[in-house]
């Protein structure tokens, strides 16, 4: 079997005996998380941000709600603000190019490497979730719904900005971690940046594993 399904038959076991049978440790959660996001194909995915403001182009970003595809693909609708005025934004990212349309055209055009918005790093093997989950520290078990695990947790400087698919600063930042019960993989994550505006407050929330997706690059010009 592999250490995920391995993982999961104990937690069966344990359920179906005593019903006073406490959960899983956090150090256990972690492991199972990891085997669990290691293996994900593809998935639906939302960030928000609400507080001080974070720009990308030179705009105000709000949300954005795409899919990923392995290895390295993910496209996205941001919602973006300049002053007063909202916009949408597609963005699709494939390996290390990344493509934006243009607020005013509508065309798109290739960000130079390194900038913009990229969520496709949230999954990558090297820097993803599967390092921030072995990264994290102070790592304890907390209080969460039915068929949920929560954990709660520090992020090392290292890996805030790949948290923020780009957007924030590397800082150590207290976290919020939700797993599904049943497969183990992250459902939704609660944190808050730091940058010269002041402080950030944001969501991920992650969704429709493993389903069919296939993502292109764009036409340009």
């Amino acid at each position: 079997m592999r250490p995920r399904a391995l993982f999961l038959v104990a937690l069966l076991t344990a359920a179906c005996g005593d019903t006073a049978t406490p959960p899983p440790d956090a150090a256990a959660l972690v492991q199972g998380a990891v085997a669990a996001m290691q293996s994900v194909a593809s998935a639906r995915f939302e960030m928000t941000r609400a507080g001080a403001p974070i720009t990308v182009e030179g705009l105000v970003f709000d949300s954005a709600v795409g899919r990923y595809a392995a290895p390295a693909a993910a496209e996205a609708v941001l919602r973006m603000r300049a002053g007063d005025l909202t916009v949408q934004l597609g963005t699709i990212s494939m390996g290390e190019r990344t493509w934006l349309t243009d607020p005013l055209t509508n065309r798109w055009h290739e960000l130079r490497p390194g900038s913009g918005f990229n969520p496709a790093v949230l999954f990558d093997p090297d820097d993803g979730w599967v390092a921030l989950l072995g990264d994290l520290s102070a790592v304890r078990g907390v209080p969460a719904e039915a068929g949920t695990y929560r954990l709660a947790g520090r992020v090392p400087a290292a890996r805030v900005e790949a948290l923020t698919a780009g957007l924030a600063p590397g800082q150590e930042v207290p976290v919020d971690v939700w797993l599904d019960a049943s497969t183990l993989h992250i459902i939704r994550l609660e944190f808050s940046t730091v940058g010269d505006e002041g402080k950030s407050d944001w969501v991920i929330v992650m969704s429709d594993f493993d389903l069919p997706v296939q993502i292109d690059p764009p036409a340009v010009g």
